[in-house]
């Protein structure tokens, strides 16, 4: 399993704003170690937000959305017959 250092550089940002938030929730509330594991990640993130944040705009991909869909007539007469 690849370490959750390591798959920080491929999350989009939102993933990133979203591991951020848990990581700073269990520095406060969690158990020993997932304090402690949360501590070490924060730096990580941090990082990667900021050099994420100093790109040129045009750098980032831009956001693709889905083609919208074709309306079709709807099916009448013998088509919607079924078999005898």
């Amino acid at each position: 399993m690849t370490p959750l250092a390591d798959m920080i550089p491929a999350m989009t940002d939102a993933d990133l704003v979203s591991l951020r938030a848990n990581a700073a929730r269990l520095v406060e509330t969690g158990a020993s170690t997932q304090v402690i594991a949360a501590s070490d990640i924060l730096p990580v993130i941090d990082t990667e937000i900021a050099r994420r944040a100093s790109l040129p705009k045009a750098a980032k991909a831009p956001v693709k959305r889905a083609a919208p869909k074709k309306k079709l007539p709807p099916v009448t007469g013998h088509q919607t017959a079924l078999p005898g």
